[in-house]
This record gives structure tokens, sequence and C-alpha cells, in this order.
């Protein structure tokens, strides 16, 4: 079979996928710099967050979820995505300084399908974030009362988020090729969550993040797990926070590819 044919055979392509999903996820597992900062940090921020502001349930339009950490544990799980994001964007840049990707672009492998493999291990980060931070919240006061149904939908939400992130960190890395950079970008990912409803209703926001709410995709996303995990609508839309997520993996993924394809060019 020619190297043509083989990029188009999709079975192949899809093992290609899965193999190289299952390597971005062996790297994190190895490198504790690419796997514990998006476990380690959520966790100590939800601590922070969920005991030194738990007095805002008491906000006049403050929606009633029980605890405190019930209502901002979806921020948590953003966090925690975007940061995965983040290393898989870091990850990218390291094969690229080290010479990984050249082997990957000279083999009969589809463009796309390199960036899905990396998308594809980020979302099962995302899962076991979102299973490690619901549990925790759990553990410590929150109350879910969507049930298994509306923690099955925040996990799958949060699979779209962690798959948006790698996609939107894999485009940064292929464009810049600097594995530096990337590890500069991390004020980047809270400029992403404190402009979404992360850890407050988006009534209670400043005019102003109030109004970068509403074009951040995140913001839907995250009321979606909210409003999943409560059974409350008043929360947000289910349906609203898996197709921006949903959307936000199609834009991302199809950045990565042309950033991918333009660095093949040159």
């Amino acid at each position: 079979m020619t190297d043509v044919a083989l990029e188009r055979d999709l079975a192949v392509q899809g093992r290609v996928i899965l193999a190289l999903a299952q390597r971005a996820l062996r790297v994190q597992l190895r490198r504790a710099q690419f796997l514990l900062p998006s476990f380690l940090l959520p966790l100590l921020l939800l601590a922070v967050v969920a005991s030194g502001t738990s007095a805002a349930q008491q906000l006049p339009g403050f929606p009633s979820t029980g605890s405190y950490v019930g209502f901002v544990v979806s921020g948590t799980i953003m966090q925690g995505t975007l940061l995965a994001g983040l290393m898989a964007g870091i990850a990218i840049a390291g094969d690229i300084e080290g010479g990984f990707f050249d082997r990957l672009l000279s083999a009969p492998v589809h463009r796309s399908s390199i960036v899905l493999g990396r998308v594809l291990g980020t979302a099962a980060i995302g899962v076991a974030q979102a299973v490690l931070f619901l549990a925790v919240a759990f553990a410590i006061g929150a109350d879910f009362t969507g049930g298994a149904v509306g923690i099955l939908l925040t996990i799958l939400l949060a699979a779209l988020s962690a798959s948006a992130a790698a996609g939107l960190g894999a485009a940064l890395a292929l464009r810049t090729g600097s594995l530096s950079l990337m590890q500069n970008l991390f004020p980047f990912v809270f400029v992403l969550l404190f402009t979404a409803p992360a850890f407050f209703p988006r009534a209670l926001l400043s005019p102003v993040l109030e109004k970068i709410s509403v074009v951040n995709p995140l913001s839907y996303v995250v009321e979606g797990m909210r409003a999943a995990l409560f059974d409350l609508p008043a929360l947000g839309s289910v349906p609203g926070g898996f197709a921006a997520g949903i959307g936000s993996v199609v834009l991302t993924s199809s950045i990565a590819v042309w950033a991918m394809r333009s660095r093949a060019e040159t």
C-alpha cells in the first residue's frame, strides 16, 4: 500500500490516532511536570476559593446549590482542562525541539491524525480530572442533585473542554515551535478562566467581565456543567454547553491542523 493510500485508510489512521494518544498519556505519566500542575493547582485553588469565599452564597441573586464547593467545582474542572491543554502544547513544543515531530511528519500519517492523537490523549486526562475533582468536592460536602446522569454529562463536557484546550495548545506550539514560549503561557490560562463565570454566576461578575463572558465559549461549557450537576436549567444550558464545547474542539483542532501544514511546508 502506498503512503498516500495509507493516509487515506480510515482504519489505519484510527490506529495511528489511538497510538499517538497512548504515547501522549505515557509521556505525561512519566514526566510529573506535564501532569501534576493540571491536577494539583486546581485542587489548591478549589481549597482556597471554597474556604475563603463561601460567604458569596449570601449575595443577592446567588443560586442555591447547597455548599459553595458544589458550585465552584465546575470552575475547578475548567481550570484543570485548560492546564491539561497547555501541557499538551508544551509537550508538542518539546517534540518539535527534540526532533520527534520531524519523524512524525516524514511518516505516512495524515496531518490531522497527529493533532487528533494529542487531542484524544488530553480528553482522557480531562475525564480523569473531572472524576477526581468531583469526588473531592463530594467528599467535602457537595451534593450533586443531578445524580449519575448529571455527573456523566459533566465528565463528557470536561472531555470536550480538555480537547478544545489541547487543540489550542497544539496550534500555538506548532505555530511558534518554542518550548520556552509555551511555558510562559500560564497567565493566559487564568485570563480565559476568570473571563468565564467559573467561580461566580455571570450576573454577579463586574460589567466588563460579564460582557466578555458572553463571547467566551468556556462560559457556556462551565454553566452547562453546573446545570447538569444540579439539574437546574437556571444555572445554564446543557445543550448549549455541548454546542460550545464541540464547536471549540472543531475550531481549535482545525487551526492546529492548519498550523501543522504551514510548519510542514516551511
